[in-house]
Formats: C-alpha cells, sequence, structure tokens
C-alpha cells in the first residue's frame, strides 16, 4: 500500500482550518512517520461537523452517527450497528496511528486467578492494574477488546507495544519444541501472572497492523451491539491520535488520497439527512 501522506508541515494549517461554524465535510488523517495520512472521508447533505471536534446533536448529548438522530424512533438493531461501526472505526484509527504497536496478545485467567472468571468485573479489575502498572513504569501502550470464550469466560485480545511486556518463547508442553503461528513465532508474556498468555509481533508495515487490526475487530461486538463491561473496547497509554480538517466539499480532500477509496458507502436517509463515507486504508 502507498504511502498516501500529506507533509509534516500542513500540520500547521490544520489550527487554520478550525472554524466555529458546522461543515458538511469531515476528513480524518492518521500519523505516519513521513506526515499525515488521509485515512477517511466523512459526508452529510446538512451541515453536522463542528471543527473543534464535537459533532453536536440537537439536545447536546454525545454525537450520534446521523446527526438528530431520535433512538427511540430507530430501528434498535440499526442502532446497534452503527454504534459498533463507529467504535471499529475509532479503534482502527488508534491502531494505525500508532506504528509501535507491534504485538498481538491474548490474555487469558486462570480459575485460582479471579474469583470468578466469568465475572467481567472480577477479570477487569486484574487487568486494570496490570494496564496501570504498565503505562505508568513501562510506557505500555494498548487498544483491547473483551471477548467471552463459549463457556462465557471472559479473555482479553489486544495490541501493544512490545517494549513494554516481557516475552519469551512459547514452547510445547509435550515436545519442549518452540511453537509457531503461520509461521509466526509465539511468544508467552510473562509479567502477565494471572493466567496463560500468547503475542504474536506484527510486522512494521502499515498493512500488518491493518490485517491484525481487523482481525481483532472479529471479536467485538460477536453479537451485533454487545458491550461487555459496557465498552467495545478499551485503550490507554500515550496513543498518538488522528487529526481531522473540515470542509464543505469531500473533493476538497481527495487529492491527497492514493488512488481511488479501499471502500465507499451511503447510508438510509434518517429525517431526510444522508451521510456518505469513502475509505482510503
Amino acid at each position: 500500500m502507498g504511502q498516501n501522506v500529506i507533509t509534516s508541515a500542513t500540520k500547521n494549517n490544520f489550527l487554520d482550518n478550525l472554524a466555529t461554524t458546522k461543515k458538511n465535510v469531515r476528513a480524518v488523517y492518521i500519523p505516519t512517520p513521513h506526515g499525515y495520512r488521509l485515512a477517511r472521508i466523512q459526508k452529510f447533505s446538512i451541515p453536522t461537523f463542528v471543527p473543534a471536534g464535537y459533532e453536536l446533536r440537537n439536545d447536546g448529548r454525545a454525537p450520534k452517527e446521523l446527526p438528530f438522530e431520535d433512538e427511540h424512533e430507530s430501528n434498535p438493531e440499526e442502532n446497534a450497528k452503527r454504534s459498533l461501526r463507529r467504535a471499529k472505526s475509532s479503534a482502527f484509527d488508534l491502531i494505525l496511528s500508532n506504528s509501535d504497536l507491534d504485538a498481538f496478545c491474548t490474555l487469558t485467567y486462570s480459575p485460582e486467578s479471579v474469583v470468578d472468571k466469568f465475572s467481567y468485573e472480577d477479570c477487569y479489575d486484574k487487568l486494570k492494574n496490570w494496564l496501570s502498572n504498565g503505562v505508568q513504569r513501562r510506557d505500555l501502550k494498548y487498544v483491547l477488546v473483551p471477548e467471552r470464550h463459549k463457556s462465557g469466560a471472559i479473555h482479553f485480545h489486544a495490541i501493544c507495544n512490545s517494549k513494554a511486556i516481557d516475552l519469551e518463547r512459547a514452547r510445547s508442553a509435550n515436545t519442549g519444541r518452540p511453537l509457531s503461528h503461520n509461521n509466526r513465532p509465539i511468544f508467552n508474556i510473562t509479567n502477565w501472572k494471572h493466567g496463560f498468555s500468547t503475542a504474536e509481533l506484527v510486522g512494521e508495515k502499515s498493512e500488518d497492523r491493518e490485517a491484525v487490526s481487523k482481525y481483532i475487530f472479529k471479536y467485538m461486538g460477536k453479537q451485533t451491539g454487545e458491550k461487555i463491561g459496557g465498552r467495545f473496547f478499551l485503550h490507554g497509554g500515550s496513543l498518538q491520535k488522528p487529526i481531522c480538517l473540515y470542509g464543505d466539499s469531500e473533493t476538497e480532500f481527495q487529492n491527497d488520497a492514493y488512488g481511488r477509496p479501499t471502500w465507499q458507502s451511503e447510508a438510509e436517509p434518517i429525517k431526510g439527512v444522508r451521510y456518505w463515507e469513502w475509505s482510503y486504508i
């Protein structure tokens, strides 16, 4: 995939783009070692985006994917799908914005490590302390998704920076041979003391992190709208975040794109308001 970027000097122009009036279009750029790369363009048929970064509802509450959407009048299943899409987009942007997120990890719990491994609260209480310690002492950065096993037990999938965790090569309990998956070495996380753990290192290319991101997302909301512990995903540490530009037409930003969009969509109008999205990652 090409390095479709805008130069780092353009960052100074981002502040000049801020205004108090609402805009129809928002372009999302993710930081790369070479500048900022266009990731996504979103457009409403009416001015909706506020360049300060908050897409306002008419009732002043948290923003929705479509403006002036009344949840009670909308299809609950569609609301759940939109909520999941927003969560995936946010997590995807964070992962692609941080090139040092290079380890895909799975964290499980042994029966003796928690009071109830089927309880999100019990499991998260252990995880929270481990994450907090990692952030404060090791500069841990992470994007993490909770999942229930078929048995109902809680475990977590994450992508994090490998420098912040202790890794040793995983070996077969029967033969002692090093374990691999798809020709990639498998590691155990030795400073995770609450159960079994695995980690695979991710390549440095953005394509590798994109692939891992999509793999993580299959665990996110397996049942549409399901939020284990009330969240689709968790994140923490000194993560870089995307930067947004705002305008009145998608054509203002499409010259920054490398080639055509990888996909595009148009949502069904809600109360006459139409929505379009173009993705370039």
